[in-house]
């Protein structure tokens, strides 16, 4: 179904619904049904610092499957770390 129909249907429904209104519902609905189902994925890469246990991560990641460094897998910390640096 392409977005001009989709539209249509809204406005059919929901008169007082501008385009531009139903197209901005529309879009969040497709970034919502995309963050529950993860339909996407993607790979960030950045460089480590000695020391440094915290990282910026880009806007888009919603959650991390999986970590490599070096080539190597990374297994998930089973608890806490005993001590959290946020700085």
């Amino acid at each position: 179904m392409k977005l001009k129909e989709m539209v249509e249907i809204i406005n059919q429904q929901h008169p007082e619904i501008g385009t531009v209104e139903a197209m901005k519902l529309l879009n969040r609905a497709q970034d919502e049904f995309s963050a529950r189902t993860k339909i996407l994925e993607s790979a960030d890469k950045f460089d480590v610092v000695k020391d440094q246990r915290g990282y910026k991560l880009s806007d888009h990641i919603l959650e991390i499957r999986s970590v490599d460094y070096d080539g190597k897998h990374i297994n998930r910390l089973a608890s806490r770390p005993k001590y959290r640096d946020l700085t």
